[in-house]
């Protein structure tokens, strides 16, 4: 079925976190690896492929550091997923007509890709929300 890689989660926890920072300037490598638990390596590696698809951008420097390219209400998490290569398929050829099965495969291709295309920013005050029901629950 559908597998989404290290690379595609970490990364769009990575997002996330840069997202929640949108308005307040840099972020450097180090303190979202800190803050995510994503080793400062694979992080590069993922920034950098973020970085030519136009999802982040970086200032180099003491001072540098990463920042969205665009608002969070601009950038869909199925982009950043797209971005470091994380197609959402489950069916891989279209199906022949009649064809039940395949019919249902395109169907739950289509609602994941509907799931996925959710703002940052909506995705972000769901992740306020389960945090203050975590709270609420202690």
């Amino acid at each position: 079925m559908l597998a989404v890689s290290n690379k595609c989660r970490y990364g769009l926890t990575a997002v996330l976190t840069l997202a929640g920072h949108y308005d307040k300037g840099l972020l450097q490598i180090k303190e979202i690896a800190a803050r995510d638990g994503i080793s400062r390596s694979f992080l590069e590696q993922i920034f950098n492929r973020l970085g030519r698809a136009g999802v982040v951008t970086s200032v180099r420097g003491n001072r540098g550091g990463y920042r969205l390219a665009v608002a969070p209400a601009h950038l869909s998490a199925l982009a950043v997923l797209q971005a470091l290569g994380g197609e959402i398929e489950i069916q891989t050829q279209p199906p022949a007509p009649h064809d039940a099965v395949g019919w249902l495969f395109g169907e739950a291709e289509q609602r994941l890709k509907e799931t996925f295309n959710i703002s940052l920013a909506e995705l972000l005050q769901k992740q306020k929300q389960l945090q203050e029901c975590f709270v609420y629950q202690i």
